[in-house]
């Protein structure tokens, strides 16, 4: 009961927050926005996918390429649903996840909004984040946010993918895994590789070499083996049982 008001109550606040899902209708798949830099890697793609096929070229030249492709993106065939609205819509289509490792899921959202140059967006001024956080600090903070209260860049995957209890996602793909991901992503729609906008993906192109650094802290990592356990064990099982 308490869950259920919450929802309503945060629908007024961020309505668009479990919108995370863009549908493709011409290619019968979708796609889970989960992975920030994932889906600024594939914003080309994407924007073929919803059929903006002349202005890419354009798009991809601009200094602000990940920004124009988001907007163009919106006017192509293209639908952002919740996952009832998804399942109940279209309920066959294929949905296919892009997921970030924790670690450096954190330390992009921890580069975007912590060491930006801009004022801390309303929800994290709200929240009890500052500007002056350590990758400590911001870590430790993020902990005792529940994936309930918690915004989009640090909710956990396995949460933004869960729908009644039941994973949304056909297909979980690794951004780390970029190319391989790639040609699977696209296997899946109907869309000839040879037509789709060159892409790539390096975590050093979102994230400083010394952020990273900061955030493969043996403490960090403990913290975030703890905070993000479901996204390890659904989703980067070796790679827990590694660390």
């Amino acid at each position: 009961m308490l869950n259920r008001v919450y929802s309503v109550f945060d629908r007024r606040l961020r309505p668009l927050r479990n919108h995370v899902y863009l549908v493709f209708p011409e290619h019968n798949i979708a796609y889970a926005r989960v992975a920030e830099p994932a889906f600024q890697a594939l914003g080309g793609v994407l924007n073929h996918l919803a059929g903006n096929k002349h202005s890419l070229q354009s798009i991809r030249q601009d200094t602000h390429a990940s920004e124009r492709n988001e907007q163009l993106l919106f006017h192509g065939n293209v639908e952002l649903l919740t996952a009832r609205e998804l399942k109940r819509r279209y309920p066959d289509t294929k949905v296919i996840a892009w997921v970030q490792d924790p670690a450096q899921r954190l330390s992009y959202c921890y580069e975007r909004v912590i060491l930006s140059q801009n004022a801390l967006p309303s929800y994290y001024s709200e929240s009890g984040f500052d500007q002056l956080m350590s990758p400590q600090e911001f870590v430790e903070h993020i902990s005792s946010i529940s994936d309930l209260e918690a915004d989009n860049l640090f909710r956990s995957q396995s949460a933004a993918l869960t729908h009644k209890g039941t994973l949304t996602a056909d297909i979980v793909l690794q951004v780390e895994q970029f190319d391989h991901s790639l040609a699977a992503f696209l296997s899946e729609s109907t869309v000839a590789m040879r037509n789709i906008p060159r892409s790539r993906y390096r975590i050093s192109d979102f994230v400083s070499y010394g952020t990273l650094c900061s955030f493969e802290d043996e403490g960090i990592r403990r913290k975030l083996q703890r905070r993000y356990h479901a996204d390890y064990d659904l989703f980067y099982a070796e790679e827990a049982a590694y660390a």
